[in-house]
């Protein structure tokens, strides 16, 4: 069950970060987070408030939302957590998508957390699970023209190093609140952080008099279709922690770039290379190792 709530996710998200691209294109990606954690907030809102107590919703809520350490605890890894989207967003801006992507994508801080502060336990199949996804990242990716441009290069390594670094030690930790709150809970919790963090990003860059500008028709579809994948993957991937080790949900969540690749090649009619087919084969041969041990 757990492996079916990561694919969920993945597909979610994979949908999400393509989709975020054609957003950022358009929208200045600080009223992007603002208004899609507003429309996001707003659905968790309504589960939590309005149906935590059906019988479908028991086992996504642990307890109520209150003011005490766990809480203050979860709002901190909620901002951690947010600098990860912020630097990702970032980076897709002023940096290739090829370096970006499969950087910030990289697990190895998950690894670090959950194996040596969480203490889970480590396997040999995890390592070479861990080896043949990177591979596979690096090859749906590369693209040789835009490595050789050194400065958006450089750039790009930074922000997916920075994105890494916030996501992956984060997204380990989420197993505490989770078991805090429950899945449902703690997504509440976390986008509610989002949306603030959103606006203030909005005030400090001084957008606030373009707020009205990008609430037409067209820009609230998009706020909802991001909200909407948000909700549904988000609680799909904190449903899955319940399920599988954190090692094993993060290193099957690199199924989302699969997605994105196949969304490419089946509805945009993207070619792919003989590199990417052969980057496609290796993360898929890393969900057999994986699913040994898991």
């Amino acid at each position: 069950m757990g492996i079916i709530y990561v694919l969920i996710g993945a597909l979610c998200f994979a949908i999400s970060n393509a989709y975020w691209k054609k957003v950022t294109a358009t929208i200045p990606y600080q009223i992007g987070m603002f208004y899609r954690g507003i429309f996001a907030t707003i659905i968790f809102s309504i589960l939590y408030f309005g149906f935590r107590q059906a019988d479908f919703f028991k086992y996504w809520v642990v307890r109520d939302i209150a003011m005490d350490k766990e809480f203050i605890l979860s709002i901190a890894l909620s901002v951690f957590n947010i600098f990860g989207l912020v630097f990702f967003l970032q980076g897709i801006q002023k940096a290739p998508v090829s370096v970006v992507v499969p950087v910030s994508s990289l697990k190895i801080f998950t690894i670090i957390t959950a194996v040596f502060i969480m203490g889970e336990l480590w396997y040999n199949n995890y390592l070479i699970a861990f080896i043949l996804s990177t591979l596979g990242l690096f090859l749906l990716y590369f693209k040789r023209a835009e490595v050789q441009q050194a400065n958006t290069f450089k750039k790009g390594i930074l922000y997916g190093i920075a994105s890494s670094f916030f996501w992956g030690s984060s997204f380990a930790l989420y197993k505490f609140p989770i078991a805090w709150w429950g899945p449902l809970g703690f997504s509440l919790i976390i986008e509610s952080v989002a949306m603030l963090f959103g606006l203030v990003l909005v005030i400090k860059d001084g957008l606030m008099n373009q707020l009205t500008a990008y609430l037409k028709l067209i820009h609230i579809r998009a706020y909802l279709i991001l909200g909407a994948l948000l909700v549904i993957g988000g609680l799909a991937i904190n449903m899955s922690y319940g399920y599988l080790p954190v090692v094993v949900i993060n290193i099957l969540i690199i199924g989302s770039q699969i997605i994105s690749v196949l969304i490419g090649y089946f509805i945009y009619k993207e070619r792919l290379s003989i590199q990417q087919w052969i980057g496609l084969a290796l993360i898929i041969a890393s969900f057999f190792v994986v699913a040994v041990v898991a």
